[in-house]
């Protein structure tokens, strides 16, 4: 990472709630090593950050949102790789020209001592990428089911963790002219897909006297085959206790994927330009009308449980 400082925000809001927003330049070679490592990623997207945000209650209780958590959960879905609009036919000719068996990525060299490329049947291959990895044997989307990372202090018992709910989001309350304390835009990756498509986490968060809310979002588009839109929301209303005293933060998943040939069926846009970025996106997939995911949770935060300070996230920020 480069010699700057991160860009460091902080709001305290009612319950006991204290936001901090860390953004910084994208990470350096040696940090990019050492994620995967810890991640047993195969590689990483070509803008990768160390930014984060912290949601910390004073129960001992942290929502903590950062890339190295995305990416570890990117690892674990192990997607089948998505095969690139242009695969099928390079793949057609090269089967008219050469036979099958090259075309499916044969490591035999060729006459002039180089091997065909196979990622043209799975993924692209580029300088930016792990050239000595076959893209084929991984998710080069990077696609994420990430939904946040609940970090608990020592003491705090019992641990608290998401379970589903028939709570939901108070959209009413985030409407009320209530004065913004923080608001905030963090990207934790994106990646262009060698020119394929686009692929970007990131996540806006806002802060009010009552309440917070916090939007994060995977958008994968990869250009002439799918899109993938996946949002998270998550809010809290600081006003609100349940009987027992304990806080209640909801949270809301909701995932929508289409084909292109899918959204030219129903007459609705299927053009890259129109998907510029994962706000337009969000838009023409709910106008498109397509099938959509729901689910909700809930993690309550026992007003009991003993707790310790943790350090700040300036004080952790790589």
């Amino acid at each position: 990472m480069s010699g700057r400082e991160p860009r460091v925000e902080t709001a305290t809001c009612g319950g006991g709630w204290r936001a901090t927003s860390a953004a910084t330049p994208i990470v350096n070679r040696e940090r990019i090593r050492a994620l995967e490592l810890s991640t047993n990623a195969p590689t990483t997207p070509e803008m990768l950050f160390d930014s984060a945000l912290e949601l910390t209650h004073e129960s001992g209780v942290t929502l903590r949102f950062h890339a190295e958590d995305a990416l570890r959960e990117w690892v674990a879905l192990d997607l089948p790789a998505v095969k690139v609009a242009a695969a099928e036919t390079w793949t057609r000719a090269h089967v008219e020209r050469f036979g099958d068996r090259d075309a499916r990525g044969n490591d035999e060299s060729t006459a002039t001592g180089t091997s065909e490329p196979s990622t043209l049947t799975a993924a692209p291959a580029s300088s930016s990428w792990n050239s000595t990895e076959k893209s084929a044997s991984y998710d080069w989307t990077f696609t994420t089911p990430y939904g946040g990372s609940v970090v608990v202090d020592a003491g705090v018992d019992p641990a608290p963790s998401w379970t589903t709910t028939a709570r939901r989001i108070d959209r009413a309350m985030l409407t009320e002219r209530d004065p913004i304390q923080m608001y905030d835009e963090l990207t934790l990756y994106e990646s262009e897909l060698d020119d394929n498509g686009v692929a970007h986490l990131g996540l806006k968060v806002r802060v009010m006297p009552k309440c917070w809310y916090v939007l994060l979002r995977f958008w994968l588009r990869v250009d002439g085959v799918l899109i993938r839109l996946r949002e998270t929301r998550f809010f809290c209303d600081t006003t609100e206790r349940d009987k027992s005293g304990a806080v209640i933060v909801v949270r809301e998943t909701q995932h929508r994927e289409e084909t292109w040939d899918a959204l030219r069926a129903r007459g609705a846009p299927c053009e890259p330009r129109q998907f510029p970025d994962p706000d337009q996106a969000a838009g023409v997939l709910l106008a498109a009308g397509g099938p959509v995911d729901i689910t909700h949770h809930e993690l309550v935060l026992r007003a009991d449980a003993s707790s310790r300070p943790t350090p700040s996230l300036a004080a952790r920020a790589h």
